[in-house]
């Protein structure tokens, strides 16, 4: 099991045990296309054996959505059913909640995912996935 943290830019990516890799977006940072691509590629190499649940974790601040990333569907063409089983995000305020959900309408995400504006809400929904 990959034991180090990966710095992504954009968020720090952990696998924090052999079943859950959490992920965390640093304070003032954009959520970009890019950024995205970074962030599955280090869920990826978190994976180790097989997929994980993954919880992500947005600063209690709004975060700022760059619109080519809102318009993208940053899952296309990943294999994201090899490295995450279910993902529950964190948004902590209204704006990322709204984002978000904007988001997830337009694209679904392609394995069990739940939005949550509270972390053990979002916790214990993942242990039951």
């Amino acid at each position: 099991m990959p034991s180090s943290i990966i710095d992504t830019g954009i968020a720090f990516v952990e696998r924090t045990s052999a079943d859950l890799v959490e992920v965390r977006f640093k304070s003032g940072a954009v959520l970009s296309a890019s950024g995205i691509t970074a962030l599955l590629d280090a869920r990826e190499r978190m994976a180790g054996a097989g997929p994980a649940l993954v919880l992500i974790m947005f600063p209690n601040e709004q975060m700022d959505f760059e619109l080519a990333m809102m318009t993208t569907d940053n899952y296309q063409g990943r294999p994201a059913q090899r490295h995450s089983r279910a993902v529950a995000w964190v948004t902590r305020n209204a704006h990322n909640d709204r984002f978000t959900r904007l988001y997830f309408t337009y694209f679904p995400s392609p394995v069990a995912a739940g939005i949550f504006m509270d972390e053990q809400e979002a916790r214990a929904w993942l242990r039951l996935q």
